[in-house]
């Protein structure tokens, strides 16, 4: 009957003749022969069996070699330190119906009918426990260990970008990498999504960072001089402030909230529209009847109101507000945007230039007969279709790039038309709103409310049948009591100066 071995010391120093004499005799005694003879020279307690050339070569043998039924070990020890370990090779192979025996043991896994042996069952059974209590205490050993270094800010593995070990063992900051992490809170902050931030950061610092990585920088607190370890809080030195931080991370939140959204009636007004008779105004939506009102919870009381007129004109009232508040902060952001979308142009640029230097090296090496003409065609072809592609990005971007400049030029849009975002946008500018019999009260930062006239019903049915495109176009805001520019603009710098 054919058999294999494996023989194992812990470093490269040490012989194994001694091991080599020792199973051979050991074959001879079991009345086996020994086809092949597999070794390593690692340690067998930083390694486990699969992280072993020696021992992956055996496994792929007996795999080729089915007549192979026989493994030949000197001691137990020479499979690996680690009981669990140990136990794994020995139910992996036992199960295969290949007979592992250990000669320092006298054990055999199979008995001559093939079935598990008694011994070898205990010796699983034994390894089990083993292997288990020996985890247990080592986790436990990890945790004390770690914990006690955590309370003096120890523990720290350096792999936190934006920081490194220092010499007492402590983190500090990475004056190399701080620069680069100051500037992703910043263009995060700003609402620019993890795309265009990637896009920003290989632009201005050569450096790509995958999506996910960005957003796990973001929304670790280190960043800001908070190092969390399991129940413990340590302060350690902050890279952004806090306020710097929490935009960002506000940021991300808001994009993957809205990110994959299924809901189409939004109620922009949510816990903030009353009737009159002091009972909340519920949204009623049934476009096959041509209803869209927000009505009265009393039953009885019947007032309502045109829920598309009222969003419409609560878009008028914050974009009025916005003209005199937020025109620099929304420039600032489609600047921002350009500024995202010429980095994007310069990478594309930097890969096409790439591209050609490919395609004039493999001319070069099919000049030079290095390459044939097929493998010259291939790299030829496939940097003319990838430059093409750049190419074809570059020109869209440069497309954006023109309709965001001429939107810089053109009176700002403030808010999104996305009711979802558009309802948060709003939340802290609308108080409440207030639906009278004939009036409408909007009232904006609890202390100046806008009174509108009720809407002719006549006169938004007919508006509705209209072409989209034709809807609305002069509508005004239809204020009860006109508030001029310098009324407003003395309200708004009150409001700034509190």
């Amino acid at each position: 009957m054919k058999a294999v071995a494996y023989l194992r010391v812990s470093t490269q120093e040490q012989s194994l003749e001694r091991q080599y004499e020792e199973i051979k005799e050991f074959a001879f005694k079991k009345n086996l022969v020994l086809a092949k003879i597999f070794e390593d020279k690692i340690s067998g307690t930083k390694t486990k069996t699969y992280q072993r050339d020696g021992f992956n070569q055996m496994k792929k043998y007996i795999e080729l070699n089915e007549d192979v039924k026989h493994i030949l070990f000197i001691e137990l020890s020479r499979i690996g330190r680690k009981n669990n370990d140990i136990q794994n090779v020995v139910e992996e192979y036992t199960e295969k119906g290949i007979n592992i025996h250990i000669k320092d043991l006298n054990i055999s896994t199979l008995d001559e009918e093939g079935k598990i042996s008694l011994a070898s069952e205990m010796m699983i059974s034994l390894l089990g426990v083993m292997s288990h209590n020996e985890g247990r205490l080592l986790g436990s050993r990890i945790s004390s260990g770690k914990m006690s270094r955590a309370r003096k800010n120890l523990a720290f593995g350096g792999k936190i970008i934006g920081y490194k070990k220092g010499e007492n063992g402590t983190p500090m900051i990475d004056d190399k990498e701080s620069p680069m992490i100051e500037k992703i809170f910043e263009f995060t902050s700003k609402g620019l999504g993890m795309r265009n931030v990637s896009a920003m950061i290989e632009s201005e610092f050569g450096i790509k960072i995958a999506i996910g990585t960005l957003s796990g920088i973001i929304r670790n607190s280190f960043h800001k001089g908070e190092r969390k370890y399991l129940n413990l809080e340590l302060d350690v030195p902050a890279i952004v402030s806090k306020e710097l931080w929490q935009k960002a991370n506000d940021s991300i939140n808001n994009r993957s909230k809205f990110g994959s959204r299924i809901n189409v009636n939004t109620n922009i007004l949510h816990g903030k529209i009353y009737c009159e008779c002091g009972n909340v105004m519920h949204q009623k939506v049934i476009p096959k009847g041509r209803l869209d009102v927000f009505i009265c919870k009393d039953e009885k009381c019947k007032n309502s109101i045109n829920r598309p007129w009222l969003f419409r004109m609560v878009r008028k009232v914050v974009e009025r507000h916005a003209q005199k508040t937020r025109d620099q902060q929304v420039r600032e952001n489609l600047n921002i945007q350009i500024a995202t979308y010429k980095a994007k142009i310069d990478l594309n640029n930097k890969t096409i230039e790439k591209l050609k230097n490919r395609q004039k090296k493999a001319r070069d090496l099919y000049l030079d007969s290095e390459y044939t003409k097929e493998e010259y065609n291939e790299i030829k072809i496939e940097s003319i279709i990838k430059i093409e592609e750049s190419i074809n990005t570059n020109n869209k971007l440069h497309e954006v790039i023109n309709a965001t400049e001429n939107a810089l030029k053109t009176d700002i849009k403030h808010f999104s038309d996305d009711l979802e975002l558009f309802k948060v946008e709003i939340k802290d500018i609308i108080s409440h709103v207030i639906i009278k019999k004939e009036i409408v009260l909007i009232n904006i930062f609890g202390w100046r409310e806008y009174e509108l006239y009720k809407p002719n019903s006549t006169k938004l049915g007919f508006e509705a049948r209209k072409p989209l495109n034709e809807r609305y176009l002069n509508e005004e805001l239809p204020l009860r009591f006109p508030i001029d520019d310098e009324n407003i603009e003395m309200m708004i710098d009150d409001f700034l100066s509190k």
